[in-house]
């Protein structure tokens, strides 16, 4: 198709970035480039707005940014939120499609893309922690399976919103009293207003709560480590890093349960485990939980991995893709990628 473009989108609940892939004419590239990327703020739920309608807004909103290029051959998109169940995404493609034209969507959740870009296609865990927490296990054969992955109220445990959740809990009760006193209570007051009391009340009239939130995480992980190296935070962080390194362990020992020691890729994702103390805990807490588990430095990211799939790399994660117009990801019904019509 002459002149058309190819679209790549990663969107979680802080940003989504839309980016135009470089014209790599009908041939599949294993490496896809960019010629640029734009972000627009996330997905954050909110009461009485269709998600979904929502979630189409944001990746118009991306297009105009990028400025509409056209026509769209192919746009592939990894979403959180609005877009995190079957039917969710078999509604949102053809709305997509039909706000920018293009002639074929690709969609899946971010975790997917997140697994995509990381392992470079290959099959392993990969452990996503950003404001939520995303755990997916992608075997040769083509089967997924997910661990958390819950949002923030139920599940994402050790992820930035359970991390700047509990920080900010311990600014309180050391503002308070009711636990030990901690430098979290004055870096709080930097962020929210004094007296902390008062402030943190007028925080839950924000919008974008959950980010505001989980931004108290980059907080913490400082505070955990020097000059400071605040017990109390120290403490949280080491939590985090457990709860990730259990959700991989978890991953791995039931996607792959007969694989002997250090055969199973895993790795990460995630501005959570770029903090040292969260990373550490998380390592010790895998090779202690799951001794068939290898760490394995991340290939690429989400962006990269959505990029993949917009180039029709030939991965086995192709199950969970929704297609508009419906049709299989692979040309072949043999492939252990080609995913089942009803598919998520």
């Amino acid at each position: 198709m002459s002149g058309s473009v190819r679209l790549a989108v990663d969107g979680g609940q802080t940003m989504l970035r839309m980016g135009l892939l470089a014209d790599a004419g009908d041939s599949e590239v294993a490496d896809p480039a960019f010629v640029r990327q734009v972000s627009v703020p996330g997905f954050q739920w909110t009461l009485g707005e269709d998600p979904v309608e929502q979630q189409c807004r944001r990746v118009e909103a991306a297009w105009e940014a990028l400025g509409r290029p056209a026509p769209v051959d192919v746009v592939a998109l990894g979403l959180a939120g609005g877009a995190s169940d079957p039917d969710s995404r078999r509604r949102l493609a053809p709305l997509v499609a039909r706000q920018l034209g293009a002639r074929r969507v690709l969609l899946t959740g971010d975790d997917v893309t997140t697994h995509l870009g990381v392992l470079a296609g290959a099959p392993g865990v990969v452990i996503a922690a950003g404001t939520g927490v995303a755990c997916l296990a992608v075997t040769a054969g083509g089967e997924l399976l997910n661990v958390d992955g819950l949002g923030y109220l139920f599940g994402d445990a050790g992820g930035g919103f359970s991390i700047g959740l509990a920080g900010m809990r311990a600014a309180l009760e050391g503002y308070e009293g009711r636990g030990p006193a901690t430098v979290l209570t004055e870096r709080a007051e930097r962020l929210v207003g004094s007296p902390l009391r008062l402030a943190i009340k007028r925080w839950y009239a924000s919008s974008s709560l959950v980010a505001d939130v989980a931004a108290f995480s980059a907080q913490v992980t400082q505070a955990a480590g020097p000059p400071e190296d605040d017990p109390v935070a120290r403490a949280l962080c080491l939590r985090a890093g457990g709860d990730l390194g259990t959700s991989a362990a978890t991953a791995a020992g039931r996607a792959f349960p007969d694989a002997p020691g250090g055969s199973v890729p895993v790795s990460w994702a995630g501005g959570v485990l770029g903090a040292r103390v969260v990373f550490e805990a998380f390592a010790a807490e895998l090779a202690a939980s799951c001794p068939a588990a290898a760490l394995r430095a991340p290939a690429g990211g989400s962006m990269t991995g959505a990029a993949r799939l917009a180039a029709g790399s030939d991965v086995p994660h192709l199950a969970s893709v929704v297609t508009h117009p419906a049709q299989p990801v692979h040309p072949d019904p043999g492939h252990p990628g080609h995913p089942d019509p009803a598919a998520a």
